[in-house]
């Protein structure tokens, strides 16, 4: 019989293995700034293809007899999960270009030249825009993992008489190049490769049938093109992520009133319930634990500079690793604040 738990079963199901412990598993959603910093000056976006080759046909294209015409949608497909993720965030007002230019590098493989600005700056007013993100270059592959070696394995279990179902293995990737063109101080904002895979599997008693269902090949650049777009758009835009914290538990008192409002998420009601503890308690355990705990919810609350001089105090009062630790953890969100003000002026 299997068991399945749902994330909020889970979380109390976290509750619970702590409920024998001294803390209990809290969750805090925090927001990371973007891993690629693009100024708040820049509000809204066109997207543009630049990828299609124009060169001769590869001897890849020949052997694998891609269609033409592929290269062309696989791209536009990467941009367009590009596009819908971006739109799932309110960092910037997202429109597509609909135009598709030949990539500067004939074969669409590496950067070639950028566009001239004259190009950038007539794109950006037809679209009224700030800027343009640009994909430059790029290219898909598809490979079995060595199916020759996994059919004379199936072969020598038939031969043996040992059972002959084989799993097959396949892994489609993508390699591109994006840049960010901002006209008005005439710059490229950010120029890098992005690569990105993914990997099937498939079983069957036959080998070749095994392969045949694998190499779905269409289907998986489709995939895996999408999820690189998405993938990208993950890198410029600030995200929700949920992280684990600890909270001290009350065994009466004050204390566990404390803890009985942050999980009924009343966090502010749970602040002023600790920081009455803190002021009036005169043991430093107890005066440790309510500041750590105020600390907690001055993050849930997103006041990370209170939050810091909370998680002081009670390393102070006890010199617990604990609150050392929860001090590096906000010191660090303290830092990426800096960034996300950066990015978005928040």
């Amino acid at each position: 019989m299997k068991l399945l738990l749902s994330s909020s079963s889970i979380f109390t199901l976290l509750l619970l293995i702590n409920s024998c412990a001294g803390t209990l598993n809290m969750r805090v959603e925090v927001k990371r700034p973007a891993l690629i910093t693009i100024s708040q000056d820049i509000q809204s976006i066109a997207v543009l293809n630049r990828s299609l080759p124009f060169g001769n046909p590869s001897i890849e294209s020949t052997i694998t007899l891609e269609k033409p015409a592929q290269d062309k949608e696989l791209s536009e497909n990467c941009l367009r999960g590009l596009v819908d993720l971006l739109n799932t965030s309110n960092r910037f007002k997202v429109k597509r270009c609909d135009n598709v230019m030949f990539a500067s590098d004939p074969k669409s493989l590496t950067f070639g030249k950028p566009m001239d600005w004259d190009v950038v700056e007539k794109l950006c007013t037809e679209y009224e825009v700030d800027a343009l993100i640009v994909l430059e270059y790029f290219d898909t592959d598809f490979s079995v993992l060595n199916p020759g070696a996994t059919a004379a394995n199936a072969i020598g279990n038939v031969i043996n008489g040992n059972q002959a179902e084989v799993k097959v293995t396949g892994t489609a990737k993508s390699f591109c190049g994006y840049r960010v063109y901002y006209p008005k101080t005439k710059s490229i904002l950010y120029e890098d490769n992005f690569d990105y895979k993914k990997t099937w599997s498939q079983s069957s008693t036959n080998p070749i049938e095994a392969v045949a269902k694998l190499i779905k090949k269409n289907d998986a650049l489709y995939d895996v093109s999408y999820e690189t777009g998405q993938e990208f758009a993950m890198n410029i835009i600030p995200l929700f992520y949920w992280e684990n914290r600890d909270m001290y538990k009350g065994k009466k008192g004050d204390m566990e009133r404390g803890q009985r409002q942050a999980i009924a998420k009343d966090w502010e009601g749970a602040l002023k319930t600790w920081t009455e503890v803190y002021e009036m308690n005169y043991k430093s355990k107890i005066k440790a634990k309510a500041a750590f705990n105020a600390a907690l919810a001055c993050e849930v609350l997103g006041n990370l500079t209170d939050a810091q001089m909370w998680v002081q105090r009670a390393y102070i009062e006890d010199g617990k690793d604990e609150a050392k630790i929860y001090s590096d953890i906000i010191d660090f969100r303290l830092r990426e604040q800096a960034k996300l003000k950066e990015q978005t002026g928040e």
